[in-house]
C-alpha cells in the first residue's frame, strides 16, 4: 500500500449508508499506514548488518553486537565500519578496522595496520616482504623506506619507496611514532601496488555528540595513544 494522507483516500460509495462500518474501515487504514511509516526501525536494520557482519567472518553475532553497542560513534559511522569489515573481511573484535576523529568533527573510518596484515596474509599468492630504508636520516628519522613484497606468480618483486616528508602530518602518532608510522604507510602502499588492494577513504564530516561517554573513555586509559591525546584536545578545545 502506497503511503499518503487519510485524506487522500477514496471513499467506498456502497459503504454510504453504513457510517459505522465505513469509519471502522478508515481507521482500519489509517491504523496500518501509522504503523508502516514507523518501520523498518533503525535497530532493526543495525542488528541485520551486525548479523550479515557476523556470518561474513565467521564470528559470534553476539560477540559482534556487544562490540558495536560500546562503540562510541554515530550509528551511520558504526554502519560504515561495519559494511567495511563485511567488504574487506576484516575481524572488528580483532582491531583490524576502527576508526579516529579529527579536530574538524570528522569521522574517519580506516583499517589500521593488523587489518592490512591480514589482508596480505590471505592472498595465495603471497611469498614474504622486507623493508629498506635510506642511509640518511633528519632527526633519527629516514628520509625515506622501502617495502617489497614477493608474489609467487611473479617473476620480479614489487618494490615501493616512500618518502617520510610527504607522509608525515600534525596527528599525535606520528609525533610519537614517526619511524612505525613511515614503514607502515610503506607496507599500506606497497600492497595496494602489490595485490591490487583498494581500500577508500571513508570521511564522514558530523558533529561529534558530546557525551559523558567519551569522558569516560578518555578517563579510563591508564596510559593516553593516539585517539586519546585527540579527545584531549577535542575536549580542551570547548572552554
Amino acid at each position: 500500500m502506497n503511503k499518503g494522507s487519510i485524506l487522500d483516500m477514496a471513499e467506498d460509495l456502497l459503504d454510504e449508508d453504513q457510517p459505522n462500518r465505513r469509519s471502522n474501515s478508515q481507521a482500519r487504514k489509517l491504523k496500518d499506514l501509522t504503523s508502516k511509516q514507523g518501520q523498518p526501525r533503525s535497530e532493526s536494520r543495525l542488528d541485520a548488518l551486525v548479523s550479515e557482519t557476523a556470518n561474513a567472518l565467521g564470528i559470534a553475532i553476539e560477540e559482534l553486537r556487544y562490540w558495536a553497542h560500546e562503540v562510541i560513534v554515530p550509528e551511520n559511522v558504526l554502519k560504515s565500519m561495519l559494511a567495511t569489515a563485511k567488504r574487506y573481511q576484516l575481524n572488528p573484535l580483532l582491531g583490524q578496522i576502527d576508526w579516529e576523529l579529527d579536530l574538524n568533527g570528522s569521522y574517519a573510518v580506516y583499517i589500521p595496520i593488523d587489518g592490512w596484515i591480514a589482508m596480505i596474509h590471505r592472498e595465495s599468492s603471497f611469498k614474504g616482504l622486507a623493508f629498506n630504508q635510506s642511509p640518511e636520516a633528519e632527526n633519527g628519522i629516514p628520509i625515506w623506506m622501502e617495502c617489497t613484497i614477493y608474489r609467487s606468480d611473479l617473476s620480479q618483486p614489487i618494490t615501493v619507496r616512500e618518502y617520510y616528508a610527504e607522509l608525515k602530518t600534525d596527528h599525535p602518532v606520528w609525533q610519537q611514532m614517526p619511524r612505525r608510522m613511515l614503514r607502515h604507510k610503506t607496507l599500506q602502499q606497497c600492497a595496494r601496488l602489490a595485490f591490487g588492494i583498494t581500500v577508500p577513504e571513508l570521511k564522514i564530516a558530523l558533529k561529534p555528540p558530546i557525551t559523558q561517554k567519551l569522558s569516560a573513555v578518555h578517563s579510563s586509559q591508564n596510559r593516553p595513544g593516539h585517539k586519546a591525546l585527540l579527545k584531549q584536545k577535542l575536549n580542551l578545545s570547548k572552554f
